[in-house]
């Protein structure tokens, strides 16, 4: 599944604004840019996915309701470049979606999911090596951010001074495009930096 960013577009369908904000968020972090739309409604949905164009729905299960499966699937009869990634409980019978996410899944099999939804293992290849574009000092600052650690403690752990390690942070935003701690954890997650369970809880 190759295919420019910016021709692509996302629709999330959550009744929710901390979810659409959370899959939103995510999106950056993952390197989409890409179209995006919110909808709250399959009727809107149905509006929002353009035929000819590869699109990427991320539905939560609660909006879909009993005749979720056949409008979902009439649609992707309609438009057969869009992709279902529905959120919920429990996999629905008869969903031509090609990624579930449970909402009982931890954070590392969230993230799996959502870059196996997006990326083949060629992409992902690709987007993982771009941890390449930081130094190795920048990498083991970065290290040090998603687990939690102030300016000062990476100071003291890695021996630099804590300007060092504010013009490395700066650095790493610059060269990632993601500015937030929440972000770069995600970033540091995504690509193996650190592992779950040391990750800012």
């Amino acid at each position: 599944m190759n295919f420019p960013e910016n021709n692509i577009k996302v629709i999330v369908a959550a009744s929710h604004f901390l979810t659409r904000l959370g899959i939103k968020t995510l999106l950056s972090v993952i390197g989409i840019q890409s179209d995006y739309s919110e909808v709250d409604s399959l009727e809107e949905i149905e509006l929002a996915v353009q035929p000819g164009m590869r699109s990427f729905l991320v539905i939560e299960q609660n909006m879909i309701g009993s005749p979720g499966p056949l409008l979902l699937e009439q649609l992707v009869g309609k438009c057969p470049l869009c992709k279902i990634m529905v959120i919920g409980d429990m996999v629905l019978k008869n969903c031509p979606c090609s990624q579930f996410v449970s909402n009982n899944d931890n954070q590392q099999q969230i993230l799996e999911k959502f870059q196996d939804f997006f990326f083949d293992q060629e992409n992902k290849k690709q987007k993982t090596t771009g941890q390449n574009m930081l130094s190795e000092r920048e990498t083991e600052v970065l290290k040090e951010v998603a687990r939690g650690l102030s300016n000062k403690e990476i100071a003291d752990k890695l021996y630099i001074s804590t300007n060092t390690v504010i013009t490395h942070r700066k650095n790493i935003t610059e060269k990632l495009g993601v500015k937030t701690v929440s972000a770069l954890t995600v970033y540091a997650l995504i690509n193996n930096l650190i592992a779950p369970e040391d990750a800012i809880k």
